[in-house]
């Protein structure tokens, strides 16, 4: 089934890395400075502290810790415990006397990062806050059916054929419903998560998604989320941070980078796809989007450049 989340996370070409499993015994500590990914951490079992800006949060059996921009945090055992460089912990896994791994009290994390591998469709990344902590998915029910915690956990500790695959895709999993989690508890915040959330601003978004080359009209996208030309408008702005008519533009140039990017299409023929008339309109459009030419962005992709 499409829908415009799903169809966000397929557009940012999400790869994951989980790099443990493992306990760590008080007293503990692990810094992590500013990354270039998206960085996650799962409370297994146990409790522990998390400082952010200066702030500490309790975290407990099955919090998720997201950092949707790899923003700097420490996790501790307790509030003021010293903290290691999170490199030189990950180092100290390959040597004899890894890192915290006797002493008091345990906590057992899962720790990773998310690779955004397409850098232009980050909107919606970008308004996110730089630590998002979502609350106990239930580690334990056997009928946690809404959760991909139970599954990922049985796959690390499986020696299966196959589980290291299976455990990114999972992990990619728990992002999305991390996400989703998240956009239910804070309704009254805004950007795209929130209007994907939305009820009625959800169904237009999901019809400029499934259908970013139709003529549509703000008149057509307000009547698909039940309301008035002008209140529609004036909602989407405010939520989503853009008018629905930019935000469909900025759609149909994301689709156009994404078939230049396939290279099976020539230029006046994505055109059309992608709803405009003319190559002209179309080349004005997508470089004042995407700050180059649609011919000059397919030569970067094939030279491996991200094209932003």
């Amino acid at each position: 089934m499409n829908d415009a989340l799903s169809d966000i996370f397929q557009r940012l070409r999400l790869k994951s890395c989980v790099y443990f499993q493992r306990d760590f015994h008080a007293p503990w500590g692990m810094s992590m400075d500013q990354g270039s990914f998206a960085q996650f951490h799962l409370i297994v079992s146990g409790y522990c502290v998390v400082e952010v800006d200066g702030n500490s949060h309790h975290a407990s059996n099955g919090d998720v810790l997201l950092f949707p921009r790899g923003y700097p945090h420490k996790l501790l055992d307790k509030a003021g415990s010293p903290a290691m460089a999170g490199a030189d912990v990950m180092a100290s896994f390959s040597t004899p006397s890894p890192a915290f791994d006797e002493g008091g009290k345990a906590v057992r994390l899962v720790c990773g990062h998310y690779e955004y591998r397409d850098t232009s469709p980050v909107m919606m990344i970008n308004q996110l806050p730089g630590f998002i902590h979502v609350k106990a998915f239930d580690l334990s029910s056997p009928t946690a059916s809404d959760s991909v915690v139970p599954l990922l956990i049985r796959e690390m500790d499986s020696n299966k054929p196959g589980s290291g695959s299976i455990v990114e895709h999972l992990a990619e999993i728990l992002l999305i419903q991390t996400l989703r989690e998240y956009a239910r508890g804070v309704p009254q915040s805004a950007g795209l998560l929130m209007g994907l959330a939305d009820a009625q601003l959800g169904k237009a978004l999901k019809l400029i998604h499934l259908k970013p080359e139709a003529p549509l009209t703000v008149e057509q996208l307000a009547r698909e989320a039940g309301m008035s030309r002008s209140a529609f408008s004036d909602r989407f702005k405010s939520v989503i941070g853009l008018s629905p008519k930019e935000y469909l533009t900025k759609m149909r140039l994301l689709t156009a980078g994404d078939l230049l990017n396939g290279g099976g299409y020539p230029i006046p023929q994505i055109a059309e796809k992608v709803g405009y008339n003319s190559e002209i309109s179309f080349a004005r459009a997508f470089k004042r989007e995407m700050g180059m030419t649609p011919s000059k962005y397919r030569r970067g992709q094939k030279s491996g450049m991200t094209g932003v």
